[in-house]
């Protein structure tokens, strides 16, 4: 299966290549470009409408890597959003992770976390991965599934994005059987009991955060 990593745009507060953990596409959106080649990442693609960097470093990133697509400023898709219709135009089945999510302004950050909720992304919300050195994010369609604790993540939150039937936690401090939700809301800040953890539930779509102090 390809792997695609989108490195974004936002202030960077942490280093993004130790976060590469797999080979794959790298794609830049619009400053997340320039972040990685600074970093002496690969970019395969970049693109965006380059509207929050100067000239010579539009230069810089054309230079550096191997195709850069442009866009207008004035459009109705996100540069985020245009990164995922590459990817499913051109990768239709690919793992996709997102870095350098967070920061700065937050209708932003909101527009990333509930791209599982536009109907066109429907196909690959089981693929899509929010990767940070604090917090990593995953989402779910309903169905048993189970989750691996990530090295020094002692915490588990479910963020239901939208109404949830029967869902069930298990294999953690905070147990749950067949509990309905008629509305988004965060269990936040259960914890791991052992290396897994395991879920399940029958409609409705699930984000889980693994996270960190």
């Amino acid at each position: 299966m390809d792997v695609v990593h989108i490195v974004l745009g936002a202030p960077k507060f942490e280093a993004i290549k130790p976060l590469i953990k797999e080979d794959g596409i790298v794609i830049g959106v619009d400053r997340g470009a320039l972040l990685a080649l600074e970093e002496e990442i690969q970019v395969d693609i970049a693109l965006g409408d380059f509207d929050s960097i100067s000239a010579d470093e539009k230069e810089f990133i054309q230079t550096n890597v191997k195709q850069k697509l442009d866009f207008p400023s004035d459009k109705d898709d996100t540069d985020t959003e245009l990164a995922i219709l590459y990817v499913l135009k051109h990768h239709p089945d690919a793992e996709i992770y997102f870095y350098n999510w967070y920061g700065g302004r937050v209708d932003h950050l909101y527009s990333i976390l509930l791209i599982a909720l536009q109907e066109r992304f429907e196909q690959i919300i089981p693929r899509l991965h929010l990767i940070s050195d604090k917090n990593n994010i995953s989402y779910y369609l309903p169905g048993e599934h189970r989750i691996e604790k990530i090295d020094h993540m002692d915490y588990l939150s479910y963020i239901l994005l939208t109404e949830v039937e029967n869902l069930t936690l298990n294999e953690l401090k905070y147990e749950l059987t067949e509990e309905s939700y008629k509305r988004p809301i965060a269990l936040i800040s259960n914890e791991f009991i052992s290396n897994e953890a395991s879920f399940s539930f029958d409609k409705g779509i699930v984000a889980a955060i693994q996270s960190k102090d």
